[in-house]
């Protein structure tokens, strides 16, 4: 059976390899002290600006390791 026979469906559960292995990337540990910063600062606005501002506060606090 071949990829794309797995992949649409000509199995009884298709594509789950390949799912499996995109569930198992793993992230980085989330800094609780600068999320929560970021959620008081855009918190109203939407989880994509909170997003956008812990990044930006991420890139502000460990700037100084990579230079």
């Amino acid at each position: 059976m071949g990829w794309f026979d797995s992949l649409f469906g000509r199995t009884p559960r298709p594509a789950d390899g390949l799912f499996a292995r995109l569930r198992r990337k793993s992230q980085a540990p989330t800094d609780p002290d600068l999320l929560k910063i970021a959620k008081d600062r855009k918190g109203h606005v939407s989880r994509k600006a909170v997003h956008a501002e812990y990044n930006r506060l991420i890139l502000e606090k460990y700037a100084h390791d990579k230079a």
